[in-house]
């Protein structure tokens, strides 16, 4: 790793910690760098060797040092495994724990530093105290949307003695009993964890997303916090101009190949594995809509399996020429962005319903867990995304029903049609609307930065 330090006295040296998850480093990583082309900033980026070194160092700016921030190893939580990518679930909170108690560390890198300022991000609870007691101002960046961070805020605020004011962001009775049994579970992600940020950022709290999708959630999340919320997204990463190895070129001349708007195409995210049953229900749905498709399929570290004993039987030979599985990765912004993605199925996590949005993509929404399900009601409630049905008692999905679902989003009928034309409206504004926004972000930081030294 090259050392790099910053030898401009008029920049402001910011420290960032994301949590140690892929969802997490990737909008700290794309903040980092919009910030240094500003060359206002030098940004110290920090984690665990085993996700800085997952980092392309050659595209770093550079004024982004990366600095490592070494967990204790044990028998039970190895190195290679300081990072939720590919984690056994049962060692979540372990992990969890561990970052929990890494206090002593960072301080030692705080003082070897000295910041102006820390973004710090959720299961820290010594972060901004550390920087409190330096003096250093610490500030608190979300990385998912203000409606899910605002109903769940406002639920552990008044824990059930008002009504959240928003009609259209809900939990269905399987969702939140769903949600309470992760909790039980796993002790350590509780809400004191997950706010103890949220309460303690340093007069502002970033949040990436932008008022052109969630404006009056990121002014409700400035009531409920006392503090002013500012948007800094939609945060998009940026897309490799490196050459695209033999297996992405393959995809793109498939897509190529295909009617403007024809294909959908489907993921599920980096750290969700779905279950046999709905790797099943899924195929089923994609063989029933007779669409083209992409579905990127992957299986836990050190579980993975035979694609086609994991399909139903006889899938691939049936959805020949209209379908393509790909193991692991795909291109994902490439795939967006190409004009014969007429949808795009997920389960909503946060980094992709922004990419979708962002490449004017409509969404065919399948949350799977945590908060996933306020995510989608919010794309559904924007007029971008329909949800898939699901059965109200035990959520299970039909194949029928989400078959229907997918082509009405692709084909644009049955409102799929209103549904093209709010994302491609939206998409113009967030394009017109994102540097505008982002100029306040570094106002707001260098004025921190300027009343604390006074």
């Amino acid at each position: 790793m090259e050392e790099i330090q910053d030898t401009n006295p008029t920049t402001l040296k910011v420290l960032m910690v994301p949590w140690l998850a892929h969802g997490h480093v990737i909008p700290y990583l794309e903040l980092a760098k919009k910030l240094s082309k500003t060359n206002l900033f030098f940004i110290y980026f920090c984690s665990t060797p085993i996700i800085l070194n997952s980092i392309n160092q050659e595209n770093l700016p550079k004024n982004i040092q990366l600095i490592e921030f070494p967990l204790p190893s044990s028998p039970q939580l190895p190195s290679h495994q300081h990072t939720t990518n590919g984690l056994p679930k049962n060692l979540l909170s372990t992990l969890i724990q561990t970052f929990g108690e890494a206090g002593s560390t960072f301080a030692k890198i705080l003082d070897s530093l000295s910041p102006d300022l820390l973004i710090f991000d959720g299961f820290q609870p010594w972060a901004p105290e550390l920087a409190s007691s330096r003096k250093i101002p610490a500030i608190d960046f979300l990385i998912i949307g203000s409606a899910s961070v605002s109903f769940f805020y406002h639920h552990y605020l008044y824990a059930g003695k008002r009504d959240f004011p928003f009609s259209g962001i809900f939990l269905k009775d399987f969702e939140a009993k769903q949600l309470q049994l992760t909790a039980e579970m796993n002790i350590s992600i509780g809400p004191n964890v997950a706010f103890n940020g949220l309460e303690k950022s340093h007069e502002i709290i970033l949040i990436n997303t932008c008022n052109e999708i969630e404006g009056k959630y990121v002014d409700y999340l400035s009531t409920l916090s006392n503090k002013k919320v500012v948007p800094v997204g939609p945060l998009i990463r940026e897309m490799e101009t490196t050459t695209e190895n033999e297996e992405n070129s393959k995809i793109i001349q498939w897509l190529d190949k295909k009617d403007e708007s024809s294909c959908v195409y489907v993921s599920f995210g980096s750290e969700y594995f779905l279950s046999k049953e709905e790797i099943e229900e899924i195929a089923h749905s994609l063989e029933l809509s007779e669409l083209n498709f992409i579905w990127v399929l992957r299986f836990p570290l050190g579980e993975e399996t035979n694609i086609e004993n994991a399909l139903p039987k006889g899938f691939l030979d049936r959805v020949e020429g209209k379908g393509v599985i790909v193991e692991k990765w795909a291109p994902q912004a490439r795939i967006l962005e190409h004009p014969s993605v007429g949808g795009f199925l997920c389960h909503c996590g946060w980094n992709s319903i922004l990419e979708s949005l962002h490449f004017g993509v409509p969404l065919i929404t399948m949350p799977m867990h945590f908060d996933q399900h306020t995510h989608s009601r919010m794309t559904v409630e924007l007029g971008t995304a329909m949800e898939v049905v699901r059965d109200d008692q035990n959520g299970k999905l039909n194949k029928e029903e989400t078959a229907k679902v997918i082509r009405n989003v692709v084909m644009e009928k049955n409102g799929g049609e209103n549904v093209k034309a709010k994302v491609k409206e939206l998409r113009k504004k967030i394009r017109e609307k994102g540097e505008e926004e982002f100029d306040q972000v570094v106002n707001k930081l260098l004025d921190l930065s300027t009343k604390n030294k006074q």
